[in-house]
């Protein structure tokens, strides 16, 4: 049977936030992160399904206007550039080389000595480039611990890839570009200030986008029209696999981003080993777990597939068509509601099974089960899941959320259902308000029909 997905929502894994760093702007209190999307393994024989909750992220601001030279008026001479503000300009130099295509001027800041720093730095711009980074901007925040020959600043890149439109840099990390931290020293050498250390660990403990699999470790690459797979080496034989499936997805999920005026200008999939799937944006602990979605603000998002679970080829397929589906359904939205999830695993599940129906996939049994267990529900907006939510509930919020779906579907027609989902997940719409404007109905009078519906294909 097919296993049904869901998003990670809060506040199922928490991390603990260590002290801020000396110097390190104040921390606000967190929103909810991106939650991660995922689709699961089993692990009752008759049902299939588990919940993954992305963890909180702290917001770390940076200075609204970062310490660089200002020129002096006309009355004064232009005072001398401080250290930080000459290693801060080696940083804007850096982000532009990179943008250009020019190795030598990414590597040109980064300590010759130093042979390890020259290899990760070498890896980010190979890495990024074959992702098609498309936009980079540095910003930082001055550290103590400098002197006169020293600078220590804690550094944001932010990025944006395959052309999209970056939005304006903000000082938090689910704003703005995605963006990836690091505690950079820079030493005087001769004239130039050479980066001669990178410290991930504190950038890490408060920002959800970090690890990304494009950083710190060689990627292989294949790609077709609409996506770029990527992987380590040892999954270079998977590559071709995944993006066979995910070119047949897209343009499936292509034709949805179309009715809500959300085109991809590219997905992006990354098959990881059992090392990437630990670390990468976090790392996943359920054994369950298959594949998630990560957004990237409101860039778009990566597909994260778990090489060691996903050898069933339909299994796969199904996987790859449901994470699209995230992307398209959620990128550029403001979806902070937990109560609509229902929806958004809903919408999932149902473009992610085409062309098959909800009656021809494994949740026809789950539902089956559920009403036999527990009754049948009284409305097809699930409540959301609880921390603890067994098995049977979790596959039943992505069950009812299938059929809720293929009913809108079957009674108004595609675009109206998506139009229905994008003016709840993007434009946080309540979805009495937004069946009002997508069907000309109350949502009472849709829920109340679709749960007719359901009960006779069940």
């Amino acid at each position: 049977m097919e296993d049904p997905s869901y998003p990670g929502v809060p506040p199922h894994f928490v991390p603990a936030y260590g002290p801020q760093p000396p110097g390190w702007p104040p921390a606000f209190a967190p929103p909810p992160a991106p939650p991660k999307r995922s689709h699961a393994t089993g692990i009752l024989a008759a049902l299939a399904a588990v919940l993954l909750a992305a963890a909180a992220a702290a917001v770390v601001l940076w200075p609204d206007r970062d310490e660089t030279a200002q020129a002096g008026d006309a009355s004064r001479p232009a005072r001398p550039a401080t250290p930080f503000e000459m290693a801060l300009e080696t940083l804007h130099k850096q982000a532009d080389a990179l943008v250009k295509g020019d190795e030598k001027g990414w590597l040109a800041p980064v300590d010759p000595k130093n042979k390890t720093l020259v290899t990760r730095y070498r890896t980010m711009f190979t890495n990024l480039r074959t992702l098609e980074i498309s936009h980079a901007e540095y910003h930082a925040d001055k550290l103590e611990g400098g002197t006169a020959r020293k600078v220590v600043a804690q550094a944001a890149l932010g990025y944006c890839f395959s052309g999209v439109s970056c939005p304006a840099w903000r000082n938090n990390y689910d704003e703005g570009p995605a963006k990836t931290t690091y505690r950079l020293t820079f030493t005087l050498t001769g004239t130039a200030w050479r980066i001669t250390e990178l410290n991930d660990a504190a950038g890490v403990e408060h920002n959800y986008l970090q690890p990304a699999p494009w950083d710190n470790r060689a990627l292989t690459f294949v790609k077709g029209k609409r996506v770029i797979v990527a992987g380590p080496r040892s999954q270079a034989k998977r590559l071709e696999q995944v993006l066979a499936l995910a070119e047949k997805a897209a343009k499936v999920t292509d034709k949805y981003a179309g009715y809500v005026n959300n085109p991809q200008r590219r997905y992006r999939v990354y098959v990881a080993d059992e090392s990437g799937w630990k670390k990468w944006y976090g790392g996943i602990d359920e054994k369950w777990v298959i594949g998630y979605e990560m957004p990237l603000n409101a860039t778009g998002g990566d597909i994260i597939l778990r090489a060691k679970a996903s050898g069933d080829q339909r299994q796969l397929a199904v996987t790859i068509q449901h994470e699209l589906t995230h992307v398209v359904t959620l990128a550029g939205g403001h979806w902070e509601n937990t109560d609509d999830q229902w929806l958004v695993e809903g919408i999932a599940e149902y473009v992610g099974a085409l062309p098959r129906g909800p009656q021809n996939t494994g949740n026809h049994d789950v539902l089956a089960e559920s009403f036999r267990r527990h009754g049948k529900p009284k409305t097809i907006a699930v409540p959301p899941l609880p921390d603890d939510a067994d098995d049977l509930t979790v596959a039943t919020l992505y069950a009812m959320g299938h059929y809720a779906t293929a009913c809108m579907a079957d009674k108004f027609g595609d675009q109206k259902l998506m139009r229905f989902t994008d003016l709840v997940l993007r434009e946080a719409k309540k979805p009495d308000e937004a069946a009002r404007t997508a069907y000309g109905k109350p949502f009472a009078v849709v829920d109340k029909a679709c749960l007719s519906w359901i009960r006779d294909r069940v």
